[in-house]
């Protein structure tokens, strides 16, 4: 096997290109909003939309409890929560979708087209497929980092559960199996974002003292949230109410700044902490997606197919190792927070 190295060289150049550009994105991104934030009219509409949008949040959530008759459940940090960046986490999610999804389209466009001419067509060259496939969803993870951005998703996907709970609680027969699975999907998610709740809040340092406490603390919420959503086919509505009244504080506490201190101690005796291997299953999917791409580039395939075989390896080994379910909740959250 012979090693193309000017296919090793353009690959160095694309890298470094990607860099560049995405470091150039985030730059004009940041001057943008610091520009708007310092023009008084501008700064005062966007506070009273962030506003709106947080209260537009919580309506649907305090509807499905007054329908569990947990009404008078004590909400005010969780609805409260979101005031200031409720807008901005929409927008933001609204047009990086807009965005890739412009480029998915072209390069779907581009695709065909090159099947039927036999040649590779412009939006199938390289900078177009780094463009769709790495910078745009680099400013989405930059997104999902950004601390008032992650915060507030999470507190949408604790609301969300609760949602879910009132629609198992209210479906028909016929149509309970399938809220039971929403209903799973959405503690899936809440679950998952518990698991990296020190990150998310961003109280902890990579080297404080209390990272670890509050890792620990997590992951005893994890487990007593599991217990919860096990009793529901034991004890029905009563374990429903229960579920969504652990998720009420959970999402309490996290509003007023507690993320190492979610659910008081004496609520979690008892209760053994679940594992966390998310950095393990991560590491895999991105090493595998990277030996394909390096795979195809040192071989000297055409970019069609090494876009394909990467895009084939990223899916192929998250299904693998997260399994199919666990995309179907992640696309669920992602359109939650879209067109809530």
């Amino acid at each position: 096997m012979s090693i193309d190295l000017s296919r090793v060289a353009e690959l160095q150049r694309t890298a470094i290109g990607i860099l560049f550009l995405v470091t150039v994105s985030l730059c004009i991104y940041r001057f943008a909003a610091w520009a708007l934030n310092r023009i008084p009219a501008t700064r005062n509409y966007m506070t009273s939309w962030n506003v709106r949008v947080a209260e537009k949040d919580f309506c649907d959530t305090a509807a499905s409890l007054r329908k569990l008759g947990l009404a008078d459940m004590p909400t005010g940090p969780l609805q409260g929560s979101g005031r200031k960046d409720a807008a901005f986490v929409h927008a933001r999610y609204q047009i990086f979708m807009f965005l890739i999804g412009l480029g998915c389209a072209d390069l779907l466009a581009a695709a065909i087209n090159s099947v039927d001419q036999q040649r590779i067509q412009g939006s199938m060259e390289t900078p177009a497929l780094v463009l769709a496939g790495v910078v745009l969803p680099l400013l989405v993870w930059r997104a999902r980092r950004s601390p008032g951005v992650a915060r507030y998703r999470f507190l949408l996907s604790i609301m969300s559960a609760i949602e879910a709970c009132e629609a198992v609680s209210s479906s028909q027969p016929d149509d309970r199996p399938k809220a039971l699975r929403r209903l799973d999907d959405s503690c899936s998610t809440v679950r998952r974002s518990l698991l990296k709740a020190h990150l998310i809040a961003g109280s902890t340092g990579r080297r404080s003292p209390r990272r670890r406490q509050a890792k620990r603390h997590a992951a005893l919420v994890v487990a007593k949230l599991q217990k919860a959503e096990a009793e529901i086919d034991v004890k029905g509505e009563g374990a429903l109410r229960s579920l969504a009244s652990l998720l009420v504080r959970i999402g309490n506490g996290y509003a007023i700044g507690n993320a190492s201190n979610l659910l008081p101690e004496q609520t979690l005796r008892g209760v053994e902490p679940v594992s966390n291997r998310e950095g393990v299953r991560m590491a895999a999917v991105i090493l595998a997606t990277g030996a394909a791409l390096c795979v195809g580039v040192v071989l000297g395939f055409p970019d069609v197919a090494i876009a394909v075989m990467t895009g084939s390896a990223a899916l192929l080994a998250s299904i693998v190792i997260y399994g199919a379910r666990s995309a179907v909740a992640k696309t669920s959250e992602l359109m939650s927070v879209i067109w809530k």
